[in-house]
């Protein structure tokens, strides 16, 4: 299972269950016991920090208007598609054998570069996309350290 912005569930928990397992036991001195100070833990859940926090929203924002502008572009590569298959099964009967496997080959040669177009398209979605949350989570963590060491926690 995925969060949102790329991170691995499964992972993320294992990740966060080891540094406060290590925390906790850090806590625990062989000779005395339980520390005598009390100790302060935190949770912030990310995915909700990174989307509710202005620039989360802004970054969203341009992420979805390029994302607009990618679908049309997309849309006007697959209807000039479209435009040649129909015009090559119309003309197909009416063509010189060797003009119609050239416009055949051109079509099959488009039709890959469309293919390798929406694939080089998600990738450079995904990328952006993590790009954009990785920053944003910087900044977050930024934040979020200097207020536990304002507050005195001892993880979060």
């Amino acid at each position: 299972m995925k969060f949102r912005y790329g991170f691995v569930k499964g992972g993320f928990i294992l990740v966060i269950a080891f540094v406060v397992t290590i925390g906790l036991g850090a806590l625990v001195s062989p000779s005395k016991g339980w520390s005598q100070t009390p100790v302060k833990l935190g949770y912030v859940d990310m995915e909700k920090a990174v989307n509710e926090s202005d620039a989360g929203k802004e970054a969203r924002e341009k992420f979805v208007e390029y994302m607009k502008q990618k679908q049309a572009e997309t849309e006007k590569k697959k209807k000039e598609l479209q435009s040649m298959k129909q015009i090559l099964e119309k003309q197909g009967a009416l063509l010189a054998e060797d003009v119609r496997v050239k416009k055949e080959q051109e079509y099959q040669k488009k039709v890959r570069e469309y293919q390798l177009y929406l694939k080089n398209l998600r990738d450079d979605a995904r990328t952006k996309e993590m790009e954009m949350s990785k920053k944003i989570i910087r900044e977050i963590q930024k934040i979020i350290f200097s207020y536990a060491k304002k507050v005195g926690y001892a993880m979060i």
